[in-house]
């Protein structure tokens, strides 16, 4: 086999392994669905409270401010599970994608650009988690069981994830699923005004999604890219 054909394959398959990672930018999307998803399923349920609550002279904005609002448990089970069933999507979408050339890593080193460290994402995550805890059981003890329950179980998930990947788009997604879930969570605090706030981290993770959605395009199109190079590849004849 001829050097310039070696060469070629070498950078063939360090191009696959760069764009293979975060189901070769799928996984953004994925991310991006359950968030707007939990997202929208909040708002519609502050705007049927304001509907049936609010004073004829009070604007939505001023009544989440002024209103302790206890998210109702449909929306505490959407708010717990979504971390869970983004890090499994995000393996079934990854499974999916490896099927036709496997999976190739490679060095985190060894990339153009520097990378923060793998488990920055996961600790904040349980960093946040152990704060909006603490708030919780210092406010009221008996009520924030099941808040404090569920945002340990989404900690404990993110070291589930964090080791699971090395990959900085995926810690970044699931970075962006789990810290709204948490807040969401704890607005279980009874007289708690989180709602406002709610609206504002979401609006504000949302945003922070539509970001790392063109990463993932831009990682899709080079997937697509390199796909086409390996499936052009034709063995050589000695």
């Amino acid at each position: 086999m001829d050097t310039d054909r070696l060469e070629h394959i070498e950078d063939v398959t360090r191009r696959y392994g760069k764009y293979r990672p975060c189901g070769a930018g799928l996984g953004v999307l994925w991310g991006g669905l359950l968030l707007g998803t939990l997202g929208l399923l909040m708002l519609e349920w502050t705007r049927h409270a304001y509907a049936a609550s609010a004073v004829p002279s009070q604007t939505f904005w001023r009544f989440l401010r002024d209103t302790a609002l206890t998210p109702p448990g449909w929306l505490q089970v959407a708010a717990i599970t979504a971390p869970f069933i983004g890090w499994l999507g995000l393996l079934a979408i990854q499974r999916a994608v490896d099927r036709q050339f496997g999976a190739v890593t490679t060095d985190p080193a060894s990339r153009e650009c520097p990378r923060r460290p793998r488990w920055l994402l996961p600790s904040f995550v349980v960093l946040l988690a152990c704060l909006l805890s603490g708030a919780l059981l210092w406010a009221d003890r008996a009520a924030a069981a099941r808040g404090v329950l569920a945002m340990l179980a989404i900690a404990g998930w993110a070291v589930v994830w964090g080791r699971g990947s090395q990959d900085q788009l995926t810690l970044l997604v699931m970075f962006a699923v789990s810290v709204p879930s948490m807040y969401l969570m704890a607005a279980t605090d009874p007289d708690a005004h989180f709602a406002a706030g709610n609206l504002i981290i979401f609006g504000s993770y949302f945003l922070l999604m539509m970001w790392l959605l063109l990463q993932g395009v831009i990682r899709f199109s080079g997937f697509l890219k390199v796909r086409t190079d390996l499936a052009a590849m034709q063995p050589v004849d000695e």
